[in-house]
């Protein structure tokens, strides 16, 4: 229970509301307390400059009383009871100098000067007075400190007002940091909650449970991470769903050249089908049709992975699309199919995989054969479609490709004919292999078609091939000899 205990506090401790929590915390301290600094540094300086203000008027009145006063009495007796009143009324202590610097009175009665300084960092004042004609008849020092006789009442000095402030501020701050931390403890929680669904749906699919998904309303960042999340979800179903697809089709396509070539040569074996040479020959044709699969299979697998070689040589674009129409030719003659070439001679040569870019011909050239009527027309054309790309097309008059299929014809497995007991296609992987390689040359295949008008299988091939983003497929460059 201990342990359980002490992992859910590390949990909580680890987890990014706690983490925003402190982090605002922190923020909130650091802010009250650059504002409470601030204010209370202030609000010391407008005190003394406030209290030197009214230091200035209480020692203007005085100077105007003790004038008033000399010219009544003619001299300065009696002068002790009204500075002693003078001092109560101005709240501040009042001393007062003959011409010579003689303390002739104290307002507090002291009659010594004063050795610190007053409160507040004031020095005090010192004033001359002197008759209307201007004669000076002695000096007046104002100290702004604070009454000590207890029954006299002042008003609050401005240093205690700014300590209050500050005060205020501290407590209002507290308050409002605390309101804070919950508030946004709140909408943390409140925003990090499809974080959390999100990391559980997460966990769930790495466990196998592919059909997970996240509910997504929102539109900013998080909005964005689930439909991200249920792409990448949708994609890995969709990528198991070929998978086992694949492994069906592989295994299907293994089964039955494999049943034929056992089922003949048990037969054989048996003494129930003689061993001549047009058995034999079945037999041969079921082992290269074996052979085919699994080599395509090698193929496909190495152009997924990127370890694809290319030997790459410069070569001539029109001889290759005549020697491809040349070896179709017969078979498209025995059908009644006309092929025919159409090749610009502005074509430059073309750094290239021979081997590689025949067997992208040869693919889309057999399904050309294989889906045209008796009667029809195959066209092979290749040209320039910029200044360094030249585009090759296939073009046939069969009956053409549905939009459904136009976005999923290129994927492994795909048959227009998916049904087992067809006569014509192969196993679904030469497209998927010409795709790849034409990625792998840096170029790109695609299909135009319109059901009951025939299809256009169309590819595009830099003049200097160059390996895609992303791939790590292999170029070897050999250039012709002689």
């Amino acid at each position: 229970m201990e342990r359980g205990i002490a992992s859910n506090v590390t949990r909580l401790l680890s987890s990014l509301q706690f983490r925003l929590i402190v982090g605002f915390a922190l923020v909130l301290s650091a802010a009250l307390l650059s504002v409470s600094l601030y204010v209370s540094a202030d609000s010391n300086r407008q005190a003394e400059r406030s209290e030197a203000l009214r230091l200035e008027v209480r020692a203007e009145r005085a100077r105007l009383f003790l004038e008033q006063f000399f010219a009544d009495r003619r001299g300065w007796t009696d002068v002790q009871p009204a500075v002693e009143e003078l001092g109560k009324l101005l709240g501040a202590r009042v001393l007062l100098r003959d011409g010579e610097g003689r303390l002739m009175a104290d307002s507090l009665r002291r009659f010594e000067d004063p050795v610190r300084r007053p409160r507040g960092g004031l020095t005090a004042l010192s004033i001359r007075l002197s008759t209307g004609e201007g004669t000076p008849i002695g000096y007046m020092d104002l100290l702004p400190v604070r009454p000590f006789l207890e029954d006299i009442r002042t008003e609050p000095v401005d240093s205690e007002l700014a300590s209050r402030v500050s005060d205020a501020l501290l407590w209002a701050g507290l308050v409002a940091g605390g309101l804070g931390i919950l508030a946004i403890g709140y909408l943390s929680r409140r925003a990090l909650s499809p974080v959390r669904a999100l990391s559980a749906a997460a966990g769930r699919l790495g466990r196998g449970d592919l059909g997970q998904r996240v509910s997504s309303t929102s539109e900013d960042e998080i909005g964005r991470l689930g439909e991200s999340f249920n792409r990448m979800a949708s994609d890995l179903e969709k990528a198991e769903r070929q998978r086992r697809a694949l492994l069906a089709d592989v295994a299907h396509e293994l089964r039955t050249p494999l049943s034929n070539i056992g089922g003949y040569v048990e037969a054989m074996c048996d003494g129930l089908v003689e061993a001549n040479a047009e058995n034999l020959g079945i037999v041969r044709q079921q082992v290269a049709q074996l052979t085919r699969l699994v080599e395509d299979l090698r193929l496909l697998t190495q152009a997924e992975s990127g370890a694809l070689k290319l030997h790459v040589q410069l070569g001539s674009a029109n001889d290759l699309l005549e020697q491809v129409a040349e070896s179709f030719r017969p078979r498209a003659f025995a059908k009644g199919i006309t092929l025919r070439c159409e090749i610009a001679e502005t074509i430059p040569p073309v750094h290239m995989d021979h081997v590689r870019i025949r067997q992208v011909l040869y693919n889309l050239v057999e399904n050309a054969v294989t889906h045209t009527p008796e009667g029809g027309m195959i066209t092979l054309a290749a040209a320039m479609c910029s200044e360094n790309r030249i585009r090759v097309s296939v073009t046939d008059t069969g009956p053409g490709v549905g939009p459904e299929d136009l976005e999923t014809i290129f994927e492994r497995l795909h048959r227009l004919d998916p049904s087992r007991s067809r006569v014509t296609g192969g196993a679904g992987l030469g497209l998927t292999i010409a795709r790849r390689i034409m990625e792998t040359h840096g170029g790109r295949i695609w299909a135009e078609s319109k059901p009951g008008r025939g299809s256009s299988f169309l590819f595009e091939l830099p003049l200097s091939p160059s390996i895609v983003p992303g791939s790590s497929a292999q170029h070897e460059r050999h250039e012709p000899q002689g």
